[in-house]
């Protein structure tokens, strides 16, 4: 069993290798999205290699070739370089340094791969772009563990730790404790082993991703499977390929398939050990990894070791000492040798296994020493991290304390100044208080004075029609009733200006109607009733008051009112509006003219047009209609006077009942004044 122990030890490379070999999508999936992407600037207009876009998408097809399609990875990231330094691109240059860092590494060039990570370090930028930070400690922690130089490899997996721990960086906190933990394993620590597996649990349940959980189960298998927990392995494999089934990940089924082999070989189970060790095998056609296919090697030989297959046990042994030769192996050549002089002995081949015994003692020693060298220097790199540890503990406790006592001497400050500034606000919360006051009364005053500057307007607009219009039909009646009753000839004259009288009190009349209307409607508070009015039957009764006036001008009334259309509106207020336009209408309509009446509903309201073929008005007397600061009014085509209120009272009233009016009209075309009023559609 020495030689499964040894293997044991040595297949916690191929784990820690297959961590690395993570991607969040399948590498081949990876590789067609970003040939897509490349093709798509390619072609589009305007394209220049120059962009950093390009060099960024040539960057990531790199890395995801870096598994199956390592010379075309090499070819783009070393483009990648040369773009990226002509074009003075640090974010490109040091990510492209880091791709073939990794390439290196995995082609087993471990060397050339160290050498590229600490050329990328040197670059003072790098602290700039904290993801290509981590790729490259990691790629460097991993080329000093393939090395065997533990020491180097802790360090520089504590570097990448700590930035990830500044950053917040879920997936590196996850990785870089599942890669100590794969190392204090390797070093027989199983305690500190399963401390930072612990930690990497928590980060793997934070990022629910089944495929690092699978990593993750995977690599506790192969550590209970060291610690001899044979039953609480099995369960973890179970789990590991329940997750990789769903998520395929060829990488990671690779390695799960050759832990599972161990897992058999270590029971003894010969034959189910060799189908997972082939499985896994035939996996690695996928992708390229020589250290990986070396163990994978070693495991088939070893189970048909365990056969007495010894020609397909020799055979396997004699491939994976070539590999782990290739790859600088020592520890894999050991055991190799070791199997080979087993096999050898079996079969009574004394020289040869003399030879493979005496390469094995050879080497073993070499091993030894190393490993007694690796350990206390292990031990030293421990020490010194806890010393530095330590040291900065009591560096920042001493900052610390000194920010401390700034902080007590800075709230003082800012207390005292608290209180200068509260101050200083209450006076100047009490001066806009008493500014707002001041405002506000100003703003009262202005309305008041506004109001009493209308109220004066009015009142004297009403002095003057009630001085002018009013006064002089009134003074023509009682010169006319003077005269009936105190002269002889005064009925002749009664009876001969007697229709004008009546025209003129008629006038009259409609004039204070109008004046009680409008007073109305200038009092705040006034109320309306509104209720469902037939247009056509209220239009025909105000014809029908005109009838004389109509008749006397024989003006053509062409009324095309719908005896359906009905509004909502207050009936008086209804009236006394189209009163005023139908008479206006009328007054301004010569002789054998005509109005015209029509309805036509548009959205909610309906709009009731007085249309005439009178004298028209410019554009200049439609403005000064409804004004409230200058009074207008023209006298009819036959000299009937007008006072200038009915319109602004017609406008008042319409606004009233949620309506518009709208006026068009041209000299010597005629006028067309439009009321849109709610209308009801019952």
């Amino acid at each position: 069993m020495h030689s499964i122990s040894n293997y044991k030890h040595n297949f916690l490379l191929f784990a820690f290798i297959c961590t690395s070999f993570f991607t969040a999508l399948a590498q081949k999936d990876s590789i067609n999205y970003y040939h897509e992407k490349i093709s798509k600037l390619t072609n589009s207009p305007n394209f220049s290699e120059n962009t950093p876009n390009y060099i960024d998408n040539l960057n990531h097809l790199s890395y995801y070739q870096r598994l199956i399609e390592q010379d075309s990875s090499l070819i783009n990231a070393e483009r990648a370089l040369a773009l990226s330094k002509k074009n003075k691109y640090t974010q490109g240059e040091l990510e492209a340094l880091a791709n073939l860092a990794t390439i290196y590494l995995y082609t087993a060039q471990t060397d050339k791969s160290i050498d590229f990570s600490l050329e990328t370090i040197k670059n003072p930028d790098l602290k700039k772009y904290p993801k290509t930070e981590m790729k490259i400690y990691n790629i460097l922690g991993q080329g000093y563990y393939f090395k065997n130089d533990y020491p180097s490899t802790y360090i520089q997996f504590l570097h990448t730790l700590a930035i990830a721990e500044k950053n917040s960086d879920q997936f590196h906190l996850f990785r870089m404790n599942m890669n100590l933990g794969t190392i204090f394993n390797r070093l027989e620590d199983h305690e500190e082993a399963l401390k930072y597996y612990a930690v990497a649990i928590k980060h793997v349940k934070k990022l629910k991703d089944p495929t690092k959980e699978a990593m993750l189960l995977s690599n506790m298998a192969f550590l209970n499977i060291e610690l001899g927990n044979l039953e609480q392995a099995k369960i973890e494999l179970d789990e590991t390929f329940a997750l990789l089934e769903k998520n395929k990940q060829i990488t990671w089924l690779a390695w799960t398939y050759s832990t599972l082999g161990l897992y058999y070989l270590t029971l003894n189970d010969f034959e189910n050990a060799l189908v997972n060790y082939q499985k896994s095998l035939d996996m690695h056609d996928e992708f390229n990894d020589v250290k990986a296919k070396a163990e994978v090697k070693y495991g088939l030989g070893r189970s048909y070791l365990g056969l007495n297959n010894f020609v397909k046990a020799e055979a396997n042994i004699n491939e994976s000492v070539t590999l782990y030769a290739s790859s600088d192996h020592e520890k894999g050549l050991e055991r190799a040798y070791r199997t080979l002089y087993e096999i050898n002995k079996s079969q009574d081949n004394v020289a040869e296994s003399l030879k493979y015994l005496e390469l094995t003692e050879k080497l073993s020693n070499d091993i030894f020493k190393k490993n007694n060298r690796r350990n206390l220097t292990m031990l030293n790199a421990k020490l010194n991290f806890e010393k530095e540890t330590e040291n900065l503990k009591a560096q920042n406790e001493l900052a610390l304390n000194q920010q401390r006592k700034y902080v007590k001497w800075s709230l003082a400050g800012l207390f005292a100044l608290m209180v200068i500034v509260f101050i200083i606000l209450k006076a100047n919360k009490r001066e806009k208080v008493l500014n707002k006051k001041l405002a506000s009364q100003a703003e009262i005053l202005n309305k008041n004075q506004e109001s009493l500057t209308q109220i004066n307007a009015n009142q004297d607009h009403l002095f003057s029609i009630v001085g002018h219009d009013l006064r002089g039909p009134i003074n023509s009646l009682n010169d006319i009733l003077s005269l009936y009753l105190e002269d002889k000839e005064g009925k002749v004259y009664f009876e001969k200006f007697a229709p004008q009288l009546k025209e003129d009190l008629e006038q009259v009349q409609f004039t204070m109607d109008n004046l009680l209307h409008w007073g109305k409607t200038q009092m705040q508070g006034s109320s309306i009733n509104v209720k469902s009015i037939s247009v056509k039957y209220e239009l025909d009764i105000i014809l029908q008051l005109y009838r004389n006036e109509i008749n006397k001008k024989s003006i053509i009334i062409n009324n095309q009112v719908a005896a359906n259309h009905k509004v909502f509106a207050d009936q008086q207020q209804f009236n006394i509006i189209f009163r005023n336009l139908i008479s206006n209408a009328i007054k301004f309509t010569p002789n054998e003219g005509m109005i015209t009446i029509t309805t036509v509903i548009k959205d909610k309201n309906l709009v009731i047009q007085v249309t005439d073929t009178g004298v028209g008005m410019t554009e200049t007397d439609v403005q000064k209609l409804f004004s409230n600061t200058e009074n207008f009014s023209k006298y009819g085509t036959n000299f009937e006077k007008g006072t200038g209120l009915g319109l602004r009272l017609v406008k008042a009233m319409v606004i009233k009942n949620n309506g518009e009016i709208i006026v068009n009209s041209q000299p010597n075309k005629g006028s067309q004044f439009m009321v849109e009023l709610p209308v009801d559609k019952v």
